[in-house]
């Protein structure tokens, strides 16, 4: 043979080959890595399956309803500064925590008196309900008066609740009548500024504007800085909201001076009495401010 013929053969050979494979042997390995992924897939798949063996299939519905579930559970560990943990242990301990404080006598007493609050709301949204059902056509402005009054008495007993977890905290103080006008905080509003002095009571009303339509229901009187009064006219022009408050189950705050002299100590004791007859106080040791 010729080196001629020799060369043509290696070429014809080298143009089968991919790689230094010939193409017989790229098939065959073609076909073992699809044999691969096969088995792979099966291993997979198998894996899947297991994944739920003795486990029952959950409707649209019920997975939705679940969905739902963790989603609020998980925005009350947001709120109470949770965000992150495990929410059934977050939700496991705060129960605890509850059943701890139920068994205490103040936490008992501290319940008790949440939950009047609460049946008072219930009621307050009873009655707006029957009133909303039984009035007569024409009726709207006693219908809208109504829901006002009960709106504005909800809105304090959110705060009246959260005094009540003040009160537990600080075992033995805030004993008496609920104080009528109390910010969601558990803060109270104080209703007028009160001066006793040397010629009788002056008065001065505090003014909170998101309360205006709320003061508008009220039997306040109207009243003037400059101008003294006697016990007896302090006792008849507060006596509507004095009455006012009873009905409510409540007594307003007002914030007590002294301004008589040091001598006046016993008509300073007599008109705080008759303030206290109609009020419950906080005493300031500042200068009265008018």
């Amino acid at each position: 043979m010729s080196l001629g013929q020799v060369a043509e053969q290696n070429a014809s050979y080298r143009k089968g080959l991919v790689l230094g494979l010939t193409m017989a042997e790229v098939g065959l390995l073609i076909i073992f890595v699809l044999l691969l992924l096969i088995a792979f897939e099966e291993v997979r798949r198998d894996e899947a399956l297991n994944q739920f063996v003795d486990k029952e299939a959950v409707d649209k519905e019920r997975l939705a309803k679940l969905h739902e579930s963790e989603a609020l559970l998980q925005e009350l560990a947001n709120d109470i500064g949770s965000a992150g943990e495990p929410v059934a242990d977050d939700f496991r301990q705060l129960v605890r925590l509850v059943k701890e404080v139920a068994k205490s006598k103040d936490g008992a007493q501290a319940l008790k008196e949440g939950k009047e609050v609460l049946d008072e709301m219930r009621e307050a949204s009873r009655q707006i309900q029957e009133i909303a059902t039984t009035a007569k056509q024409g009726d709207g402005a006693e219908i809208a008066k109504a829901i006002k009054a009960q709106s504005h008495r909800i809105a304090n007993q959110e705060g009246q609740l959260k005094r009540y977890e003040t009160m537990l905290e600080a075992s033995g103080q805030g004993k008496g009548e609920r104080p009528c006008w109390v910010k969601p905080d558990g803060k109270i509003d104080y209703l007028y500024e009160v001066v006793l002095g040397s010629d009788g009571i002056r008065m001065r009303e505090l003014i909170y504007p998101e309360r205006t339509e709320e003061r508008k229901l009220l039997p306040m009187p109207e009243v003037d800085p400059n101008e003294a009064l006697t016990e007896a006219l302090f006792l008849a022009g507060t006596r509507p909201l004095f009455e006012s408050s009873l009905a409510a189950n409540c007594r307003f705050f007002v914030v007590v001076y002294d301004g008589t002299a040091v001598h006046e100590k016993p008509l300073y004791k007599s008109q705080l009495r008759t303030v206290e007859g109609h009020f419950y106080k906080r005493l300031s040791n500042a200068a009265p401010p008018f």
